[in-house]
């Protein structure tokens, strides 16, 4: 039988080098934007209410000795959403504990499955943000893809059918441009993006998938991009040009494919709550263990939602081009 370690196998060991780096995760630039700054706090109870103004009284021009129309009208409504709950599991084996100690522990087992529970988390609600809460979704965050429709894909959003605040097709209120592409063209993006444009509200940011990224660039010339390194998402790392007042950045967790997205947002509307409660805000349930066994797990807890109070500030385009 040959002996297992001889000569420089038998006193040398490898070396490890004390830096882990993760190659799987993907980053988004819309996520790391809206939970640095569009962050807002759940305080508890059954939902989230959000109050709009949707009504618009009786008036116009008069003459003399004409009376007024004082019938009353209706001016407000709400949305009203259901907080979600997300977790991530993080097991451990206690034989383990007792191997990963001393000098030759480079990494510490806990501190590296904490590490991947963070990012796991991010990853999932940075997915989640682009899609639907409906059917086999019904537990998921209410994303973009319902939030931003004109009622073609989505008739109802938060508890309101939208064309009870507008007609079918129409932009305003809770109804957002959403086109369906077959080719791509600026006519077509300017399009959106002017649909999405009131007044001082406007689309800031436009996430796209690299084939949308490459679109808008190709389609634009050399002195029509504007790299945007001052920007938020800028100064941490991420590339962007502006596209009239917006920015246009590759985020990787967007629908691609047959379920191509492009999205423009207006990030002043978008608000996503999280749970105030210690356990429910990136919270840690302690490990446990089992009664038939010494290993131990924990669960990470995330209690969020998104709402968008004003869609119409915002632009959906479809295509398999993305």
């Amino acid at each position: 039988m040959a002996l297992p370690y001889t000569d420089l196998t038998a006193y040398s060991s490898d070396m490890y080098v004390k830096k882990a780096t993760e190659i799987v995760y993907l980053n988004s630039p819309v996520f790391v934007r809206l939970h640095t700054r569009r962050q807002d706090r759940f305080l508890g109870g059954l939902a989230i209410r959000r109050t709009l103004i949707h009504g618009e009284l009786n008036g116009g021009a008069i003459g003399r000795g004409e009376g007024f129309d004082i019938s009353h009208v209706p001016v407000a409504t709400a949305l009203r959403v259901d907080m979600k709950g997300y977790g991530v599991s993080f097991s451990v084996y206690a034989w383990d504990a007792m191997l990963n100690e001393g000098p030759f522990s480079f990494f510490s087992q806990v501190e590296l499955g904490f590490q991947a529970a963070a990012l796991t988390m991010a990853k999932k609600l940075a997915t989640d943000m682009y899609l639907q809460d409906s059917g086999a979704r019904a537990k998921c965050l209410t994303g973009f893809e319902q939030w931003i429709d004109d009622g073609t894909l989505y008739a109802t959003i938060g508890g309101i059918t939208r064309t009870d605040l507008m007609a079918a097709g129409t932009v305003g209120a809770l109804s957002a441009y959403y086109a369906s592409l077959t080719s791509f063209n600026l006519q077509s993006l300017n399009r959106a993006y002017a649909n999405a444009h009131f007044g001082n509200d406007h689309v800031d940011l436009i996430p796209c998938t690299v084939n949308g990224y490459q679109l808008i660039w190709n389609a634009t010339q050399l002195l029509q991009r504007y790299q945007d390194p001052q920007s938020d998402i800028g100064k941490i790392g991420f590339q962007s040009f502006r596209f009239n007042a917006a920015e246009v950045v590759v985020d990787r967790y967007m629908p691609t494919g047959t379920s191509g997205r492009m999205f423009g947002l207006n990030t002043n509307y978008i608000e996503w709550y999280f749970s105030q409660n210690p356990m429910w805000q990136w919270g840690f349930t302690g490990f446990k263990t089992s009664q038939a066994g010494i290993d131990a797990a924990g669960q990470w807890l995330v209690g969020c939602n998104i709402v968008v109070p004003n869609p119409r500030t915002c632009f959906k385009l479809a295509s398999t081009l993305f």
